[in-house]
């Protein structure tokens, strides 16, 4: 009997370890906006689309309390791994952004065009 209970309790240990949610989503508004939601994300990411006008930065607000986020742009890359507000400078003009989640990325973060005063 023992030896069964040990064995269904294995199996509901694996069952819900392997529900674990993992997804990351990438929303491009209208209002030249990029919102990333992620909860455990290790893999996965996309492209979003920004318009950088002249004398503006890629200004990124996160709230991550776990993982990373990899943003590549113009051939370089930058990492996101903690929250608060940072500017990323990037030439103006249209951009795209190749985004990447790692290490199980939870959070949101917010990229919008600002400018850097």
């Amino acid at each position: 009997m023992k030896k069964f209970l040990s064995i269904l309790l294995l199996i509901a240990a694996l069952l819900v370890g392997g529900c674990a949610k993992d997804e990351m989503t990438i929303d491009s508004a209208d209002n030249n906006e990029i919102k990333i939601s992620a909860t455990n994300a290790s893999d996965g990411g996309g492209i979003g689309y920004i318009k950088i006008p002249d004398g503006s930065a890629l200004h990124v607000d996160a709230k991550i309390s776990a993982g990373k986020l990899i943003i590549r742009v113009e051939g370089k890359e930058h990492t996101v791994d903690k929250s608060g507000e940072t500017f990323i400078d990037v030439p103006a003009g249209e951009r795209d952004l190749r985004l990447s989640a790692a290490d199980g990325l939870t959070g949101e973060i917010i990229l919008r065009a600002r400018p850097k005063n």
